[in-house]
Protein backbone atom coordinates (compact mmCIF):
# COMPACT_ATOMS: atom_id res chain seq x y z
CA UNK A 1 0.00 0.00 0.00
CA UNK A 2 1.85 3.19 -1.30
CA UNK A 3 -0.11 6.27 -0.11
CA UNK A 4 -0.12 9.48 -2.22
CA UNK A 5 2.97 12.63 -1.54
CA UNK A 6 1.66 14.73 1.16
CA UNK A 7 0.55 17.91 0.49
CA UNK A 8 3.24 20.97 0.98
CA UNK A 9 3.97 21.67 4.68
CA UNK A 10 4.56 23.96 6.97
CA UNK A 11 7.58 25.47 7.92
CA UNK A 12 9.92 22.80 9.75
CA UNK A 13 10.24 24.07 12.99
CA UNK A 14 6.62 24.81 13.29
CA UNK A 15 5.83 20.97 12.27
CA UNK A 16 8.01 19.73 15.17
CA UNK A 17 5.93 21.69 17.72
CA UNK A 18 3.23 19.15 17.86
CA UNK A 19 6.09 15.97 17.57
CA UNK A 20 7.80 17.61 20.40
CA UNK A 21 4.71 18.56 22.99
CA UNK A 22 3.82 15.02 22.63
CA UNK A 23 7.17 13.87 23.27
CA UNK A 24 7.74 16.07 26.27
CA UNK A 25 4.07 15.50 27.25
CA UNK A 26 4.75 12.07 27.79
CA UNK A 27 7.62 12.09 29.52
CA UNK A 28 6.95 14.05 31.88
CA UNK A 29 3.38 11.60 32.42
CA UNK A 30 5.22 8.20 32.29
CA UNK A 31 8.10 9.68 34.58
CA UNK A 32 5.42 11.08 36.96
CA UNK A 33 3.71 7.96 37.24
CA UNK A 34 7.43 6.13 37.84
CA UNK A 35 8.48 8.36 40.35
CA UNK A 36 5.47 7.65 42.47
CA UNK A 37 5.81 4.28 42.46
CA UNK A 38 9.42 4.85 43.34
CA UNK A 39 8.75 7.01 46.04
CA UNK A 40 5.93 4.98 47.42
CA UNK A 41 7.92 1.34 47.33
CA UNK A 42 5.42 0.00 44.70
CA UNK A 43 7.08 -3.21 43.10
CA UNK A 44 4.51 -5.22 41.01
CA UNK A 45 7.36 -7.50 40.68
CA UNK A 46 10.98 -8.72 40.81
CA UNK A 47 11.90 -7.10 37.39
CA UNK A 48 12.64 -3.95 38.46
CA UNK A 49 15.43 -5.20 40.77
CA UNK A 50 17.16 -7.84 38.08
CA UNK A 51 17.53 -5.37 36.01
CA UNK A 52 19.07 -2.78 38.41
CA UNK A 53 21.38 -5.34 39.43
CA UNK A 54 22.21 -5.89 35.89
CA UNK A 55 22.88 -2.52 34.93
CA UNK A 56 25.03 -2.21 38.07
CA UNK A 57 27.34 -5.14 36.63
CA UNK A 58 27.22 -3.54 33.86
CA UNK A 59 28.45 -0.08 35.62
CA UNK A 60 30.73 -2.08 37.03
CA UNK A 61 32.36 -3.83 33.23
CA UNK A 62 31.33 -6.93 34.26
CA UNK A 63 29.52 -10.21 33.42
CA UNK A 64 25.82 -9.21 34.64
CA UNK A 65 25.37 -11.67 37.31
CA UNK A 66 22.04 -11.37 39.15
CA UNK A 67 21.73 -13.01 41.81
CA UNK A 68 17.92 -12.23 42.51
CA UNK A 69 17.27 -14.73 39.79
CA UNK A 70 19.86 -17.37 41.89
CA UNK A 71 23.15 -17.23 43.04
CA UNK A 72 25.88 -16.53 40.35
CA UNK A 73 22.90 -16.57 37.39
CA UNK A 74 24.23 -14.98 34.44
CA UNK A 75 21.23 -13.09 33.12
CA UNK A 76 22.73 -13.09 29.01
CA UNK A 77 21.76 -16.90 29.76
CA UNK A 78 18.02 -15.95 30.58
CA UNK A 79 16.94 -13.47 27.94
CA UNK A 80 19.11 -12.15 24.49
CA UNK A 81 19.26 -8.74 25.28
CA UNK A 82 23.20 -7.53 24.98
CA UNK A 83 21.64 -3.92 24.15
CA UNK A 84 21.32 -3.58 28.25
CA UNK A 85 24.81 -2.52 27.84
CA UNK A 86 23.95 0.55 27.08
CA UNK A 87 22.11 1.19 30.60
CA UNK A 88 25.99 0.72 31.91
CA UNK A 89 26.87 4.16 31.29
CA UNK A 90 23.72 5.93 32.85
CA UNK A 91 23.88 3.61 36.03
CA UNK A 92 27.47 4.37 36.58
CA UNK A 93 26.25 8.08 36.65
CA UNK A 94 23.07 7.72 38.39
CA UNK A 95 23.67 4.01 40.64
CA UNK A 96 19.53 4.09 41.82
CA UNK A 97 16.82 1.49 40.23
CA UNK A 98 14.97 4.80 39.48
CA UNK A 99 17.47 5.38 36.65
CA UNK A 100 15.80 2.86 34.88
CA UNK A 101 12.52 3.90 35.13
CA UNK A 102 13.50 7.18 33.63
CA UNK A 103 15.39 5.48 30.82
CA UNK A 104 12.36 3.61 29.52
CA UNK A 105 10.43 6.55 29.83
CA UNK A 106 12.62 8.66 27.81
CA UNK A 107 12.82 5.92 25.23
CA UNK A 108 8.62 5.30 25.27
CA UNK A 109 8.40 9.06 24.93
CA UNK A 110 10.84 8.92 22.20
CA UNK A 111 8.68 7.03 19.94
CA UNK A 112 5.51 9.39 20.15
CA UNK A 113 7.96 11.66 17.96
CA UNK A 114 7.93 9.66 14.49
CA UNK A 115 4.46 8.84 15.20
CA UNK A 116 3.30 12.08 15.56
CA UNK A 117 5.01 13.62 13.01
CA UNK A 118 4.15 11.23 10.35
CA UNK A 119 0.41 11.82 11.60
CA UNK A 120 1.00 15.16 11.43
CA UNK A 121 2.40 14.73 7.55
CA UNK A 122 0.29 12.08 6.06
CA UNK A 123 -3.61 13.12 7.93
CA UNK A 124 -2.95 16.82 8.89
CA UNK A 125 -2.95 18.31 12.14
CA UNK A 126 -6.34 17.87 13.83
CA UNK A 127 -6.25 14.23 12.77
CA UNK A 128 -2.39 14.09 14.21
CA UNK A 129 -3.94 15.17 17.40
CA UNK A 130 -6.19 13.08 18.32
CA UNK A 131 -3.36 10.25 16.94
CA UNK A 132 -1.10 11.99 19.50
CA UNK A 133 -2.84 11.45 21.93
CA UNK A 134 -3.86 7.85 21.76
CA UNK A 135 -0.79 7.02 21.62
CA UNK A 136 0.29 8.85 24.58
CA UNK A 137 -2.28 7.64 26.25
CA UNK A 138 -2.33 3.64 25.38
CA UNK A 139 -3.18 0.99 27.88
CA UNK A 140 -0.10 -0.58 26.30
CA UNK A 141 2.63 1.87 27.23
CA UNK A 142 0.65 2.82 30.29
CA UNK A 143 0.62 -0.77 32.10
CA UNK A 144 4.26 -1.40 30.42
CA UNK A 145 5.48 1.70 32.67
CA UNK A 146 3.22 0.44 35.61
CA UNK A 147 4.88 -2.82 35.09
CA UNK A 148 8.81 -0.65 35.75
CA UNK A 149 11.48 -1.52 33.15
CA UNK A 150 11.95 -4.38 30.74
CA UNK A 151 14.38 -4.50 27.83
CA UNK A 152 11.51 -3.78 25.68
CA UNK A 153 11.86 -0.30 26.38
CA UNK A 154 14.16 -0.16 23.95
CA UNK A 155 11.66 -1.99 21.20
CA UNK A 156 9.60 0.77 21.24
CA UNK A 157 11.15 3.36 20.02
CA UNK A 158 13.17 1.42 17.23
CA UNK A 159 9.99 -0.14 16.02
CA UNK A 160 8.41 3.23 15.85
CA UNK A 161 11.30 4.88 13.93
CA UNK A 162 12.04 1.94 11.88
CA UNK A 163 8.31 2.22 10.54
CA UNK A 164 7.77 5.53 9.88
CA UNK A 165 11.18 5.93 8.08
CA UNK A 166 10.05 3.14 6.27
CA UNK A 167 6.63 4.64 5.01
CA UNK A 168 9.25 7.58 4.44
CA UNK A 169 10.95 5.89 2.00
CA UNK A 170 14.46 6.23 4.13
CA UNK A 171 15.15 2.45 3.78
CA UNK A 172 18.72 2.36 5.16
CA UNK A 173 17.61 4.26 8.08
CA UNK A 174 14.65 1.24 8.62
CA UNK A 175 16.50 -0.96 8.31
CA UNK A 176 19.20 -0.55 10.45
CA UNK A 177 16.45 0.49 13.13
CA UNK A 178 14.35 -2.99 12.69
CA UNK A 179 17.73 -4.71 12.42
CA UNK A 180 18.70 -3.81 15.66
CA UNK A 181 15.61 -5.58 17.18
CA UNK A 182 17.64 -8.85 17.65
CA UNK A 183 19.57 -7.52 20.55
CA UNK A 184 16.84 -6.43 22.37
CA UNK A 185 15.03 -10.18 23.01
CA UNK A 186 14.88 -13.14 21.57
CA UNK A 187 11.39 -13.55 20.10
CA UNK A 188 11.73 -9.78 18.39
CA UNK A 189 13.86 -12.15 15.34
CA UNK A 190 10.50 -13.38 14.50
CA UNK A 191 9.00 -9.31 14.40
CA UNK A 192 12.18 -8.94 12.13
CA UNK A 193 11.15 -11.43 10.05
CA UNK A 194 7.53 -10.68 9.56
CA UNK A 195 8.87 -6.74 8.75
CA UNK A 196 10.20 -8.32 5.60
CA UNK A 197 7.36 -10.42 4.69
CA UNK A 198 4.88 -7.56 5.71
CA UNK A 199 6.82 -4.76 3.81
CA UNK A 200 6.82 -6.84 0.52
CA UNK A 201 3.23 -7.26 0.32
CA UNK A 202 2.61 -3.71 1.28
CA UNK A 203 4.61 -2.73 -2.21
CA UNK A 204 5.97 -5.69 -4.34
CA UNK A 205 9.00 -4.51 -6.14
CA UNK A 206 12.40 -6.20 -6.74
CA UNK A 207 14.14 -3.47 -3.86
CA UNK A 208 11.32 -4.46 -1.53
CA UNK A 209 12.04 -8.45 -2.04
CA UNK A 210 15.58 -7.97 -1.54
CA UNK A 211 15.20 -5.89 1.65
CA UNK A 212 12.40 -8.36 2.91
CA UNK A 213 14.31 -11.64 2.36
CA UNK A 214 17.45 -9.78 4.30
CA UNK A 215 14.88 -9.13 7.16
CA UNK A 216 13.30 -12.75 6.89
CA UNK A 217 16.86 -14.71 7.15
CA UNK A 218 18.53 -11.88 9.60
CA UNK A 219 15.83 -12.05 12.04
CA UNK A 220 15.04 -15.99 11.72
CA UNK A 221 18.85 -16.48 12.14
CA UNK A 222 19.25 -14.56 15.32
CA UNK A 223 16.23 -15.56 16.77
CA UNK A 224 17.58 -19.51 16.21
CA UNK A 225 21.15 -18.34 17.47
CA UNK A 226 19.79 -16.83 20.53
CA UNK A 227 17.37 -19.78 21.72
CA UNK A 228 19.10 -22.60 20.95
CA UNK A 229 22.87 -21.82 20.97
CA UNK A 230 23.84 -18.58 22.71
CA UNK A 231 20.86 -18.63 26.12
CA UNK A 232 21.40 -22.25 26.47
CA UNK A 233 25.36 -22.02 26.22
CA UNK A 234 25.16 -18.83 28.88
CA UNK A 235 22.50 -20.41 31.00
CA UNK A 236 23.59 -22.26 34.49
CA UNK A 237 20.87 -25.52 33.44
CA UNK A 238 21.76 -25.52 29.51
CA UNK A 239 19.04 -24.55 28.03
CA UNK A 240 16.56 -22.01 27.17
CA UNK A 241 14.24 -21.34 30.31
CA UNK A 242 11.33 -20.35 28.21
CA UNK A 243 10.57 -23.58 26.20
CA UNK A 244 8.31 -25.13 28.59
CA UNK A 245 6.01 -22.05 28.55
CA UNK A 246 4.82 -22.52 24.98
CA UNK A 247 2.17 -25.50 24.58
CA UNK A 248 0.83 -25.29 21.33
CA UNK A 249 -2.17 -27.70 21.50
CA UNK A 250 -3.17 -27.44 25.32
CA UNK A 251 -3.08 -23.72 25.35
CA UNK A 252 -4.16 -22.11 22.31
CA UNK A 253 -7.69 -22.25 23.19
CA UNK A 254 -7.33 -21.36 27.14
CA UNK A 255 -8.26 -17.75 27.49
CA UNK A 256 -9.95 -17.38 24.88
CA UNK A 257 -12.15 -14.35 26.03
CA UNK A 258 -8.88 -12.66 27.34
CA UNK A 259 -6.96 -13.25 24.21
CA UNK A 260 -9.82 -11.83 22.10
CA UNK A 261 -10.16 -8.98 24.30
CA UNK A 262 -6.09 -8.04 23.43
CA UNK A 263 -6.67 -8.49 19.83
CA UNK A 264 -9.88 -6.15 20.16
CA UNK A 265 -8.25 -3.72 21.78
CA UNK A 266 -4.94 -3.72 19.23
CA UNK A 267 -7.34 -3.29 16.25
CA UNK A 268 -8.99 -0.48 17.96
CA UNK A 269 -5.77 1.15 18.69
CA UNK A 270 -5.14 0.64 14.65
CA UNK A 271 -8.28 2.74 14.55
CA UNK A 272 -9.61 -0.61 12.98
CA UNK A 273 -8.99 0.52 9.51
CA UNK A 274 -5.23 -0.04 10.45
CA UNK A 275 -6.12 -3.84 10.12
CA UNK A 276 -5.84 -2.82 6.18
CA UNK A 277 -2.08 -2.01 6.03
CA UNK A 278 0.19 -4.96 5.82
CA UNK A 279 2.04 -3.63 8.80
CA UNK A 280 -0.52 -5.08 11.15
CA UNK A 281 1.11 -8.68 10.52
CA UNK A 282 4.48 -7.95 12.56
CA UNK A 283 2.26 -8.30 15.44
CA UNK A 284 1.69 -11.84 14.59
CA UNK A 285 4.61 -13.27 16.00
CA UNK A 286 4.53 -11.57 19.34
CA UNK A 287 0.53 -12.64 19.51
CA UNK A 288 1.74 -15.92 18.64
CA UNK A 289 4.17 -16.62 21.66
CA UNK A 290 1.69 -15.24 24.04
CA UNK A 291 -1.52 -16.99 23.33
CA UNK A 292 0.42 -20.26 22.92
CA UNK A 293 2.24 -19.17 26.31
CA UNK A 294 0.69 -20.99 29.55
CA UNK A 295 1.57 -18.22 31.74
CA UNK A 296 -2.01 -16.58 32.02
CA UNK A 297 -0.26 -12.93 32.09
CA UNK A 298 0.70 -12.91 28.22
CA UNK A 299 -2.75 -12.97 27.08
CA UNK A 300 -4.18 -9.87 28.42
CA UNK A 301 -3.59 -6.23 28.24
CA UNK A 302 -1.98 -6.12 31.54
CA UNK A 303 1.89 -4.99 32.12
CA UNK A 304 4.34 -4.29 29.44
CA UNK A 305 4.02 -7.32 26.75
CA UNK A 306 1.34 -5.00 24.34
CA UNK A 307 3.61 -1.91 24.36
CA UNK A 308 6.22 -3.10 21.04
CA UNK A 309 2.63 -3.59 19.67
CA UNK A 310 1.41 -0.23 20.47
CA UNK A 311 3.96 1.77 17.30
CA UNK A 312 2.67 -0.63 15.02
CA UNK A 313 -1.07 -0.27 15.18
CA UNK A 314 -0.44 3.47 15.46
CA UNK A 315 1.91 3.41 12.37
CA UNK A 316 -1.02 1.34 10.39
CA UNK A 317 -3.65 3.37 11.27
CA UNK A 318 -2.04 6.10 9.54
CA UNK A 319 -1.13 4.54 6.72
CA UNK A 320 -4.68 2.89 6.02
CA UNK A 321 -6.56 6.21 6.78
CA UNK A 322 -7.93 7.61 3.52
CA UNK A 323 -11.02 9.45 2.91
CA UNK A 324 -13.45 9.62 6.18
CA UNK A 325 -11.32 7.33 8.19
CA UNK A 326 -8.40 9.98 8.14
CA UNK A 327 -10.34 11.38 11.26
CA UNK A 328 -12.68 8.89 11.98
CA UNK A 329 -9.71 6.08 12.47
CA UNK A 330 -8.26 8.72 14.88
CA UNK A 331 -11.05 9.14 16.89
CA UNK A 332 -11.65 5.68 17.15
CA UNK A 333 -8.17 5.04 18.73
CA UNK A 334 -8.40 7.69 21.06
CA UNK A 335 -11.86 6.95 22.35
CA UNK A 336 -10.77 3.56 22.91
CA UNK A 337 -7.03 4.55 24.56
CA UNK A 338 -9.21 6.90 27.43
CA UNK A 339 -11.65 4.10 27.99
CA UNK A 340 -8.69 1.77 28.39
CA UNK A 341 -7.41 4.03 31.29
CA UNK A 342 -9.76 2.54 34.02
CA UNK A 343 -7.55 -0.29 33.24
CA UNK A 344 -4.15 1.20 33.89
CA UNK A 345 -2.91 3.24 37.08
CA UNK A 346 -3.21 6.45 35.48
CA UNK A 347 -5.17 7.58 38.38
CA UNK A 348 -1.81 7.00 40.85
CA UNK A 349 -1.11 10.54 39.22
CA UNK A 350 -4.06 12.49 41.68
CA UNK A 351 -4.94 9.73 44.06
CA UNK A 352 -2.16 7.70 46.44
CA UNK A 353 -4.49 6.47 49.28
CA UNK A 354 -3.79 3.29 50.47
CA UNK A 355 -0.34 3.35 48.38
CA UNK A 356 1.71 5.75 50.54
CA UNK A 357 4.59 4.42 52.25
CA UNK A 358 7.92 4.83 53.59
CA UNK A 359 10.57 1.81 53.93
CA UNK A 360 13.71 4.88 54.40
CA UNK A 361 13.76 3.76 57.98
CA UNK A 362 14.30 0.05 57.04
CA UNK A 363 16.41 0.51 53.95
CA UNK A 364 18.85 2.62 56.38
CA UNK A 365 19.18 -0.71 58.30
CA UNK A 366 19.68 -3.13 55.85
CA UNK A 367 21.83 -1.35 53.72
CA UNK A 368 23.97 -1.59 56.39
CA UNK A 369 25.02 -5.27 55.78
CA UNK A 370 26.71 -6.78 52.57
CA UNK A 371 23.99 -9.67 51.68
CA UNK A 372 20.27 -8.78 52.07
CA UNK A 373 17.81 -11.42 51.23
CA UNK A 374 13.95 -9.25 50.56
CA UNK A 375 10.61 -9.96 49.19
CA UNK A 376 9.97 -7.93 45.93
CA UNK A 377 9.31 -4.82 47.75
CA UNK A 378 12.69 -3.74 48.70
CA UNK A 379 14.77 -5.32 45.86
CA UNK A 380 15.76 -2.63 43.19
CA UNK A 381 16.47 -0.40 46.52
CA UNK A 382 18.59 -2.46 47.66
CA UNK A 383 20.61 -3.89 44.50
CA UNK A 384 22.79 -0.51 44.36
CA UNK A 385 24.09 -0.96 48.42
CA UNK A 386 24.10 -4.61 49.20
CA UNK A 387 24.80 -7.87 47.60
CA UNK A 388 21.00 -8.45 47.16
CA UNK A 389 18.95 -11.81 47.19
CA UNK A 390 15.27 -12.69 46.80
CA UNK A 391 13.70 -14.74 49.12
CA UNK A 392 12.30 -17.16 46.87
CA UNK A 393 15.74 -18.30 44.81
CA UNK A 394 17.95 -18.26 47.86
CA UNK A 395 19.39 -21.27 48.03
CA UNK A 396 22.19 -21.72 50.23
CA UNK A 397 23.12 -18.75 50.54
CA UNK A 398 23.19 -17.35 54.19
CA UNK A 399 22.46 -13.52 53.85
CA UNK A 400 23.55 -11.18 56.70
CA UNK A 401 19.97 -9.64 56.88
CA UNK A 402 16.59 -10.37 55.75
CA UNK A 403 14.03 -7.34 54.96
CA UNK A 404 10.52 -7.70 54.47
CA UNK A 405 7.13 -5.93 53.37
CA UNK A 406 4.81 -7.13 56.55
CA UNK A 407 1.85 -6.80 54.64
CA UNK A 408 2.69 -9.75 53.07
CA UNK A 409 1.79 -11.59 55.80
CA UNK A 410 5.43 -12.60 56.49
CA UNK A 411 7.49 -12.44 59.84
CA UNK A 412 10.96 -12.39 58.95
CA UNK A 413 12.07 -14.15 62.20
CA UNK A 414 10.04 -16.82 61.56
CA UNK A 415 11.00 -17.13 58.02
CA UNK A 416 14.32 -17.09 58.39
CA UNK A 417 14.93 -19.51 61.33
CA UNK A 418 12.57 -22.05 58.99
CA UNK A 419 14.07 -21.84 55.54
CA UNK A 420 17.74 -20.56 56.76
CA UNK A 421 18.40 -22.07 60.23
CA UNK A 422 19.84 -20.49 63.53
CA UNK A 423 18.71 -17.97 65.85
CA UNK A 424 17.24 -14.11 64.48
CA UNK A 425 16.36 -11.25 66.29
CA UNK A 426 14.46 -7.87 64.37
CA UNK A 427 17.40 -5.03 64.37
CA UNK A 428 14.09 -2.74 62.48
CA UNK A 429 10.46 -2.94 63.13
CA UNK A 430 7.53 -0.45 62.28
CA UNK A 431 3.90 -0.66 61.25
CA UNK A 432 5.06 -2.29 57.59
CA UNK A 433 8.60 -2.98 57.78
CA UNK A 434 10.71 -5.66 59.24
CA UNK A 435 14.72 -6.66 58.86
CA UNK A 436 15.94 -9.24 60.77
CA UNK A 437 20.15 -10.35 61.15
CA UNK A 438 21.43 -13.68 62.66
CA UNK A 439 20.72 -13.35 66.86
CA UNK A 440 24.54 -14.50 67.37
Amino acid sequence: MVRPAPPPAEGSCVRRLMPAGFSLAAFVLYTALSWIMWDNYISPSWDLGIFTQLAKAYANVEVPIVDIKGDGYNLLGDHFHPILVLLAPFYRLFPTGFTLLVIQSALFAASAWPIVSLAQERLGRGPALLVGGSYVLSWGLFNAVWAQFHEIAFAVPLLAFGLVWWVRGRKIHAAVAIALLVFVKEDLGLTVAAFGLAIYLRERSRENLRFGLFFVAWGLVWAALATMVILPALNPYGQWDYTDNLSLVSQLTAGMPEKAFTVALLILAAGIVGVRSPLMLIMLPTLAWRFVGNVSFYWGWEFHYSAPLIPIAAVALIEAATGRWRTLAPVIALAAAIGMLTQTRVDLLWDREGWQADASGALAVAQSYDTVASDTSLLAYLVPHTNAYWLGTLGEVVPDAVAVDRLRRVDAEEWAEEYIGGEWRTVYLDERWQVVAPAD
